[in-house]
């Protein structure tokens, strides 16, 4: 017998479904929203996108433009140029045809010379001049220029090519140098030739 004022309930065993009486039971005060998970995406999203800005602006400030290829072809004003050939002086016997002093004094122990050969080609109606002092080394630890060159300074005529030598004196070993020109145009000499024998 059971007391009148107490019901009887009768409890089936647990199939693995909820109740539809039960509920999650929560703190008060810690319900979430959809809204509140989609702010949280949104500040994630918000930082990444800072943290990525931030690192392109440093590459753009501090960054250099990527050096061409040897032997490709750089836009220089009024036309393109290309390093043809980096041939170091002491395998081909190569002498230059005049104002050679500067190259009569011996080379520093732990380098030598190079002969950089820089073809220019005038594209369009606008000039286009080749100018020794718009070039140097970089890769160094600071801007090198050239000991030697032919021309000096040369205005190349329309729809031409020449070919410009310029000497380095560089270090016996397999470091990424680049030839800096105008208006940032850089090219890369490569390893081959200024590695130690």
């Amino acid at each position: 017998m059971t007391p009148a004022n107490s019901t009887l309930r009768l409890v089936r065993p647990d199939d693995g479904e909820k109740h539809p009486e039960t509920t999650r039971h929560t703190r008060p005060g810690t319900t979430r929203t959809p809204l509140q998970g989609r702010r949280r995406i949104l500040i994630v999203l918000v930082i990444v996108w800072l943290v990525m800005a931030a690192l392109a602006a440093v590459l753009l400030v501090t960054g250099t433009k990527p050096s061409t290829p040897l032997g490709d072809t750089a836009a220089v004003p009024g036309g393109l140029a290309r390093i043809s050939a980096v041939i170091p002086l002491d395998s081909d016997g190569w002498v230059p045809p005049s104002g050679g002093d500067s190259l009569a004094s011996t080379v520093a122990p732990g380098a030598h010379r190079v002969r950089v050969l820089l073809e220019l080609t005038r594209t369009d109606a606008a000039s286009l001049t080749f100018d020794a002092s718009d070039y140097s080394l970089s890769g160094l630890g600071s801007r090198a220029t050239a000991l030697w060159v032919e021309p000096d300074r040369l205005e190349v005529p329309v729809r031409a090519s020449v070919l410009a030598t310029l000497i380095f004196e560089i270090p016996n070993q397999a470091i990424a140098l680049v030839l800096d020109g105008p208006q940032g145009a850089r090219w890369s000499l490569g390893t081959s030739h200024h590695t130690a024998p």
